[in-house]
């Protein structure tokens, strides 16, 4: 009835509208789990749970002269999310109807191991430096820790404000 190069253009043509079927699908799944980074802001700071608030800091530590690496999924993954006092402020863990899970973030979190600490708040306000070390659990008790901000030294470094697009170093000694 049909010969082999119509049999082989209706297959191809079959496969390639399967595959445009799933990519469409994929994507629509990655719109409905991913939080809203556009979202207007109202009269108030809080506008439930969307994303308002949007900043990236970049973090380096030394401990004794020895670099030691920012992990991937502080603030996402439960055994590097010690403190959880700025949890209302962060993104809920959510189920789409095709089952894909989102998970929860603390508004400060490390997506990988660059340093980069993205502060993804449902509220405008200001998170510090201090917050993060506790979120990620790192004991700074009885140690001298120095900061500096775009190579110039700040005196509590515990304390210091999260700015977008600044590098930061951390330097611990014994």
């Amino acid at each position: 009835m049909y010969s082999k190069a119509m049999k082989s253009q209706i297959t191809y043509f079959a496969l390639s509208m399967l595959g445009g079927l799933i990519s469409i699908l994929l994507f629509w799944t990655m719109l409905l789990t991913v939080p809203e980074l556009n979202a207007q802001v109202t009269g108030e700071n809080k506008t439930s749970s969307k994303i308002i608030m949007h900043t990236h800091s970049n973090l380096n530590v030394t401990a004794n002269g020895n670099a030691i690496l920012v992990l991937n999924g502080i603030g996402i993954n439960s055994t590097l999310w010690n403190d959880h006092s700025l949890d209302k402020f962060g993104t809920e863990r959510k189920t789409t109807i095709f089952g894909t899970i989102t998970p929860a973030m603390s508004p400060l979190h490390t997506h990988d191991s660059s340093g980069i600490i993205h502060v993804e708040s449902t509220e405008f306000r200001n998170y510090t430096l201090g917050q993060f070390l506790d979120i990620w659990g790192i004991p700074l008790g009885g140690r001298e820790v120095s900061l500096s901000i775009d190579g110039n030294r700040t005196a509590d470094y515990s304390n210091y404000i999260l700015n977008d697009m600044e590098k930061m170093i951390l330097e611990i000694k014994d």
